[in-house]
């Protein structure tokens, strides 16, 4: 992926708090999707795409996620960054103290380290390349396992369970979820004066949409999973099928 980015940050330091009991005895990124913890298959894509810095802002558990990465990836752990940002710190948080460690005048990837991907890491760059936007944002079609309720003129019409969104949109308004990937400038990142430390996302994207620098890249017909339940945990080990 030369001249288009170096550097991908995994978030997974969070607490995996709606999976019960087992969140609480493991670090998320470490439940095993087709016997490979979920960060390990996140590691293999990001090194198919030749990148070659990986920041992991460790938090919850965290050192067992180093030592798991240590022992698993040996002969590339040159390129891991690991930086203990706190058990309980917001993303906002960790992003300011991972700054020093990222690359001036890059495109930099961030992802959640709960979600099982394998869509093409190239594209998307080469989107946010073209798009000459400030920040790249990767959306999909989430399976909604509560199920979607069709209501029009305050009348329900149909209901559907375990269903994806892209089978109920509008013919007024396209709904986009956003997949926890995203594309961010790493100048303009650092330069980036958060107003709120809950919820950076909310804080962030919103200023560069009402500036108009986002930019939106559509993954289509490859996976895109997060795994924060049970339920999912469940399908991407029994249904869910992996592709390199």
């Amino acid at each position: 992926m030369e001249n288009l980015t170096s550097c991908a940050v995994i978030f997974c330091g969070g607490r995996g708090s709606r999976l019960g009991s087992i969140g609480e005895k493991k670090n998320k990124s470490l439940l095993l999707v087709k016997n490979k913890p979920i960060i390990g298959h996140i590691i293999d894509q990001l090194l198919k795409a030749k990148i070659d810095k990986i920041i992991l802002p460790l938090g919850y558990r965290g050192k067992d996620i180093k030592k798991y990465i240590t022992k698993s990836f040996s002969n590339e752990i040159s390129k891991f960054t690991f930086v203990t940002t706190g058990i309980n710190s917001e993303i906002s948080s960790r992003i300011i103290q991972i700054k020093k460690y990222l690359p001036s005048n890059k495109s930099v990837l961030f992802i959640n380290g709960d979600t099982i991907f394998n869509f093409n890491l190239l594209n998307f760059f080469k989107s946010h390349i073209k798009s000459k936007q400030k920040i790249s944002l990767a959306t999909f079609s989430p399976k909604i396992d509560l199920g979607l309720i069709e209501i029009n003129k305050n009348k329900s019409l149909k209901f559907k369970k375990s269903v994806f969104l892209e089978n109920f949109q509008s013919k007024i308004h396209k709904y986009c979820a956003y997949s926890g990937f995203t594309i961010m400038e790493s100048n303009y990142l650092k330069k980036f004066k958060f107003t709120s430390h809950i919820d950076f996302e909310f804080d962030i994207f919103n200023k560069a949409m009402k500036l108009k620098n986002v930019n939106i890249y559509n993954i289509k017909n490859d996976i895109c999973f997060p795994i924060d339940n049970i339920k999912s945990l469940k399908y991407a080990n029994e249904i869910l099928i992996l592709k390199n």
